[in-house]
């Protein structure tokens, strides 16, 4: 499949609802340049990016967003195009001398995720052709893992053409996204295995499907801008995570699915970065480079920003609170802006 470039989606003031730029109150100083954001086209990145704009002009800055799948973002932090995403994470481990850690932010989940899905003709012994989705790469990886424990050894291919011919010359198919929720929804397939829960039932951890990272260069240049924009990106999930319905109707607006089908989805995803999920990656790590799809396990301390992140050691920052396991995984629901 040919990879076209990631469309941009505008500067601030578009369906964020983002306000102007504050003016140059610095006496001549130059205001600082956007920030190039990459957003990941899917409905699960919806609570974390339907405030951003908003959000980060009230601390003095302007984005760029530019929107594409996530193996198209991977590439575009890597070679500069952006200066922040929310990368693979096998794509942030496999590039982790260009990247930076923002360690408030990811997506996870902590058992089924719905939009990660392995869909297959024939239960899991017999599968013996795999079509794999271009569009990510955690997937891929997570998939090889969870093969091995699953005693399977079958063939990987890209997915090329249409549905129908996939189905035919492959015995399952990855799919990611909204594309995996629509299938899912239609029952195409007679077996489906959601591989966050298969992670789960392997491990008994979260799986963290995206980090939030930058790269260095643009750390080392703009510290400030790299903490804000983690900042924006939480104070969006905290303010969706206020009011869950009206969340979910706004993103029912923009994708096809219903509000009830997004109030339920939205509340499988988590959005923190607290210590589970960091054990749950670097369990994640330790895997991949057992089956050769990482040269090493990267040093995430080293990793890691470590400057100054507004909102870490608050809820907003995804930390352990009181409560039901939803709360502890930092999900839209179960009160976890609340103390």
């Amino acid at each position: 499949m040919t990879t076209l470039p990631a469309p941009e989606r505008g500067t601030p003031g578009g369906s964020s609802g983002a306000p102007p730029a504050p003016p140059d109150a610095g006496g001549g100083r130059s205001p600082e340049p956007p920030v190039r954001v990459g957003r990941i086209e899917f409905v699960n990145c919806f609570p974390l990016y339907h405030h951003f704009e908003r959000e980060l002009a009230g601390r003095g800055l302007t984005a760029r967003v530019v929107e594409g799948y996530p193996a198209e973002l991977n590439r575009m932090l890597v070679e500069g195009a952006i200066d922040v995403a929310l990368p693979s994470s096998i794509a942030f481990a496999r590039d982790v001398d260009e990247l930076t850690l923002l360690p408030s932010v990811s997506i996870s989940s902590f058992g089924a995720v719905d939009s990660i899905q392995l869909f297959t003709r024939t239960p899991l012994a017999q599968v013996r052709r795999v079509a794999l989705t271009e569009k990510s790469a955690t997937s891929i990886c997570l998939l090889k893992v969870l093969c091995r424990e699953w005693g399977i050894a079958p063939e990987f291919a890209p997915r090329r053409g249409p549905l129908s011919e996939v189905l035919e010359d492959f015995d399952a198919l990855l799919l990611i996204g909204d594309e995996a929720l629509h299938l899912l929804r239609v029952e195409a397939y007679p077996y489906h295995h959601d591989l966050g829960a298969e992670w789960k039932k392997v491990t008994g951890l979260p799986m963290v499907y995206a980090v939030c990272a930058a790269r260095r260069e643009f750390v080392a240049a703009r510290p400030a801008a790299a903490a804000a924009v983690g900042a924006a990106l939480l104070a969006s999930r905290d303010d969706c995570a206020a009011r869950p319905e009206a969340t979910a109707a706004d993103a029912a607006q923009v994708y096809d699915f219903s509000q009830a089908y997004l109030l339920d989805y939205f509340d499988k995803l988590k959005f923190g970065f607290a210590a589970d999920y960091l054990a749950g990656l670097r369990e994640f790590y330790r895997r991949a480079a057992a089956i050769g799809e990482l040269e090493r396990v990267p040093d995430l301390a080293a990793a890691t920003f470590a400057g100054p992140v507004e909102g870490a050691g608050t809820a907003g920052a995804g930390r352990d609170l009181p409560g039901d396991s939803r709360s502890r995984h930092g999900s839209i629901q179960g009160g976890e802006v609340e103390e």
